[in-house]
């Protein structure tokens, strides 16, 4: 029996199908479709209807909102929506702050051997925005659904500091966990006197016992078909400052795997991030971090390291990519040395000059994630549909900067953001290519999207709608954005 036939049959010419998403399964039928006034339902034909709520039609067809609850039982029909663990190429996080990017990432996936994580967002990211884990989970399912992208992908409990997230993700789902551990980093440890160096080590339990057991010690691994090799001795003031910088952080990491494990049995991946620090990760404290963690019983999917060099939220990566390359090489080679766990660049979005470098010596053990960068797309599409809105979103975000900053990594220069009053329409999609008007909108979701007024959000639904409108044109943003990101890296 023809899906399509069937299916478009019963529904009528008032309903839009995504073609994609027709489905069989056993006896029923499946598909995602639009309704006339442009809602999205999922529409089942056939006995298992009844496994999922939703409005009777006639012939047996069911018309069903896009609910966790039905989520979970088309889950349960076909099990290519269930989150997986990675394949072995490059892998790449797509946030979606909106909850509607995920079929314009996986339009942008087309042609590259890149694994994606669909559902991404730290519990911050959550807070901001007003959404849950089952929400986020919920969305970036239909969004497979939508498309029906059968090749797997996986979820990412992003930024996790607490047993209680932890718990709260993996319940619906969440196999990728990313622990961040930057409250048990001491920046300090870099510039502490002699002095203060000693006492800081005094404090922390087994130090002494560390600086014994890495100072003298010689490190060594290689990229062999790059004709490199790193080799290095632990200095004791390097050892004590390594300690003193990041050894809490491997205590609570070794806790949160053990949280995960408890949560998940052995059906996830576990990545640490000490990426948001002062300082730059030196290849011999990432060889600290590395041994103490896997020694501990931490099994790495990918770390994420403080690169060297100047990496801020929604534009290209700032300074010298000779010093950046030969870095990444000694941090490929130690990565590889421990079990070739991934190296993970966060706040990947828009850092178009480094990826070739990751692409060279990482080549499969590299993970990227992005976020915002989705955002601004969307921001773009506002900007072409809706000029007047585009430019209350752009006086609001101004408003909103100096604190919303805060948290992130920018240097923006406001001066260097123009009055969108002073521009004609056809010029305001332009401001997103942009560094400074890019960080304003990038850093600002959270008040734009949470921003209510009499119980109503005065930004979110206007946005959303307009996604809605132009959903084709949003996909296409997407694709074409995200999809130079990918064409860069592979």
């Amino acid at each position: 029996m023809s899906s399509t036939g069937s299916i478009r049959e019963k529904l009528g010419s008032d309903y839009d199908v995504y073609e994609k998403s027709l489905r069989d399964a056993g006896s029923s039928e499946y598909a995602l479709v639009k309704e006339p006034a442009g809602k999205k339902s999922l529409c089942v034909l056939g006995p298992e209807r009844d496994r999922f709520t939703g409005e009777e039609k006639n012939d047996g067809l069911k018309l069903c909102p896009l609910s966790w609850e039905n989520a979970q039982e088309l889950m349960n029909a076909f099990d290519w929506l269930e989150p997986t663990l990675p394949s072995p190429e490059p892998s790449f996080g797509f946030g979606d702050r909106s909850g509607l990017a995920t079929p314009g990432h996986e339009r942008a996936l087309d042609g590259y051997d890149v694994f994606p994580v669909f559902a991404q967002q730290s519990i911050r990211e959550m807070e901001r925005t007003g959404r849950s884990p089952e929400d986020v989970m919920n969305t970036a399912v239909w969004g497979v659904f939508e498309e029906g992208y059968e090749s797997g992908f996986a979820a990412d409990a992003d930024h996790l500091k607490s047993r209680e997230a932890v718990e709260k993700t993996a319940e619906v789902g969440f196999n990728m966990f990313t622990c961040d551990p930057s409250e048990h980093v001491n920046p300090a440890g870099d510039r502490l006197s002699g002095e203060e160096l000693e006492e800081a080590l005094r404090k922390i339990d087994g130090g002494e016992e560390l600086l014994e057991e890495y100072s003298g010690r010689k490190f060594s691994a290689s990229l062999p078909e790059h004709d490199y090799q790193f080799a290095s001795t632990f200095q004791p003031e390097e050892v004590k400052r390594a300690i003193v910088k990041y050894f809490p952080a491997v205590k609570f990491a070794v806790d949160s795997f053990a949280w995960v494990s408890e949560a998940r049995d052995d059906r996830f991946i576990f990545e640490v991030s000490v990426d948001e620090t002062e300082t730059p990760t030196t290849p011999l404290e990432h060889v600290f971090v590395a041994k103490e963690l896997t020694e501990r019983g931490v099994e790495l999917f990918s770390l994420a390291p403080r690169f060297v060099g100047n990496i801020q939220k929604g534009i290209d990566y700032i300074g010298d990519l000779d010093r950046f390359e030969e870095q990444l090489k000694a941090h490929a080679a130690i990565a590889s040395s421990f079990g070739d766990y991934r190296l993970s660049l966060h706040s990947g979005s828009d850092k178009f000059s480094i990826y070739p470098y990751f692409a060279e010596y990482l080549g499969e053990n590299v993970h990227v994630k992005t976020a915002g960068t989705s955002y601004l797309e969307a921001i773009r599409l506002v900007a072409e549909k809706d000029p007047d809105l585009f430019r209350e979103l752009h006086d609001f975000a101004l408003e909103r900067f100096e604190e919303d900053k805060a948290t992130y990594h920018v240097e923006t220069d406001l001066s260097q953001v123009p009055s969108p009053c002073e521009l004609p329409d056809d010029q305001l999609p332009e401001l997103l290519d942009r560094d400074d008007p890019r960080q304003v909108f990038h850093v600002t979701y959270g008040s734009v999207l949470s921003q209510k007024e009499n119980d109503k959000f005065v930004y979110k639904d206007k946005i959303k709608n307009l996604l809605k409108e132009y959903e084709e044109r949003h996909y296409e943003l997407l694709e074409s954005h995200l999809g130079h990101h990918l064409d860069l890296l592979t």
